[in-house]
């Protein structure tokens, strides 16, 4: 998770925004450590841990 804020931070974008791009980058999944079957944290999520 806070590996996602950092992400988020960086690259200035929402909780819904960060949700969707490491869905769709394969650089942001890596970064994460996370294998391409894996969950990703939904939105919802991302603003709770906020």
């Amino acid at each position: 998770m806070f590996k996602i804020l950092i992400l988020r931070t960086l690259y200035n974008l929402a909780d819904e925004q960060v949700e969707y791009q490491i869905r769709d980058r394969l650089s942001f999944v890596r970064f994460l450590g996370l294998g391409l079957e894996d969950a990703v944290a939904d939105a919802t999520t991302v603003w709770r841990f906020r």
